[in-house]
């Protein structure tokens, strides 16, 4: 009999990154590949730009993407994210995706399955009040960045007795879910150090889109990009937001500024571009260039084309997230040179498998010193690539990874 699953997260198509990518690459391989009848509640389309896309009105309503039916709910959307206005978005997604959530219940439409992505931690509530009526429906909490924590960590809530009562919330939610899953194995211990209560935890984590993202040895094109011509690209793409502290990318580029030979890139959108670019602006850097974000082919030819990709997080939330660009940067053997401290994920997944260079966080010596030394070892550079490869194929495939999920939660 053909299994049905409800996804509720705020984030999902035609977002390309972030976890709306991840959520509806899942629905879609499922609904396709697995033969589910999947559903999904989510809002309308805003992120990483923070505003509605272009073709979106900011409406109750439902459509078919790709086979797939979604309900749309509006999405408040503040000028300026700051933590209690993003907890505000979060609230009313929630209120909205309830009354959605009542009409199935009143239709009595049953799922088998409740997956609920986190962020926005509280959706866990909307599953557990789904699984009030129907019992049998199991409900996977799946993890992508622990919020609350990081909210906390990156000193973005500072009331204890207000942040005291969010993790109240979230045990709540964790310890009675059917399954609690993540995306790497320091978020799953991290979560388990939660409550003393029984969990069933699964590691579930971000997968590569392997028919997309692949190595190529065609580059990106220098008609277009004419800055980028004999030049050893330093690479960084995704989310501008506070928690990737990409002002040491920038003062990276300062120090780089005299050599000729390195080219910095940001690639992407989010709400802390705006200053990161005047930040960039006051330092009169002309070997540092801004992009929006790329159609995948394009995409996947810069990606290609990068001499090194960088990955910086601050140390107070280095273990609360893993960056979903990452996998796409394994996935073309790139070399990744991440800033991460002892006993994170990042850093024990690049000790163990030499998959990628570890800097500490917030140190701008090591990291000019790691560029350079990447740049003139060109042994150490070729076999990060191989290893970046071969660690791809074997864990990070996407119907590998997606597979393996289904079987554990199935069982």
């Amino acid at each position: 009999m053909k299994k049905s699953i409800l996804i509720i997260g705020i984030n999902y198509f035609p977002e390309i990154t972030g976890i709306g990518k991840y959520t509806a690459e899942m629905a879609e391989y499922l609904a396709h590949k697995k033969d589910f009848d999947v559903t999904v509640i989510t809002g309308n389309p805003y992120y990483p730009q923070w505003r509605i896309y272009d073709g979106y009105k900011n409406n109750i309503h439902k459509e078919i993407v790709n086979g797939i039916t979604v309900y749309r709910n509006p999405v408040y959307i503040p000028s300026k994210p700051r933590t209690m206005r993003r907890l505000l978005q979060d609230s009313l997604f929630v209120c909205c995706s309830f009354f959605i959530l009542n009409y199935f219940l009143l239709t009595r439409k049953r799922f088998d399955y409740i997956f609920t992505p986190v962020p926005p931690f509280a959706i866990g509530f909307l599953g557990l009040y789904y699984r009030f009526f129907f019992r049998k429906a199991k409900l996977i909490y799946h993890i992508q960045d622990l919020q609350i924590d990081a909210a906390s960590n990156l000193g973005m809530i500072k009331h204890k007795k207000f942040l005291k009562i969010l993790f109240k919330l979230e045990e709540y939610i964790l310890t009675r879910v059917n399954f609690v899953s993540t995306i790497s194995d320091g978020m799953l211990s991290k979560i388990e150090a939660k409550t003393n209560k029984k969990m069933n935890t699964v590691l579930f984590p971000n997968w590569i889109n392997n028919h997309d993202i692949f190595p190529t040895k065609s580059q990106v094109s220098i008609v277009k990009y004419d800055w980028l011509e004999n030049k050893k690209m330093i690479f960084y793409s995704g989310a501008i937001g506070e928690k990737q502290g990409l002002e040491g990318f920038i003062d990276a580029a300062d120090t780089f500024k005299n050599a000729p030979e390195f080219c910095f890139v940001i690639a992407g959108e989010g709400p802390y571009k705006e200053k990161l670019s005047l930040y960039a602006q006051s330092k009169g850097l002309t070997n540092l260039h801004f992009l929006n974000l790329l159609p995948i082919h394009e995409f996947n030819e810069m990606l290609n084309s990068a001499f090194i990709h960088i990955i910086i997080q601050k140390e107070s939330g280095s273990d609360l997230f893993l960056p979903s660009k990452l996998t796409n940067i394994l996935g073309i053997g790139g070399v990744a040179l991440v800033t991460a401290s002892p006993n994170t994920s990042l850093y024990n997944i690049f000790t163990k498998h030499n998959c990628g260079y570890i800097i500490c966080p917030s140190n701008l010596n090591e990291l000019c010193k790691a560029i350079q030394k990447l740049s003139t070892d060109i042994s150490l550079y070729n076999t990060i690539k191989l290893n970046a490869l071969d660690y791809a194929k074997i864990n990070l495939y996407q119907s590998n990874v997606i597979d393996q999920f289904i079987n554990k939660i199935a069982s």
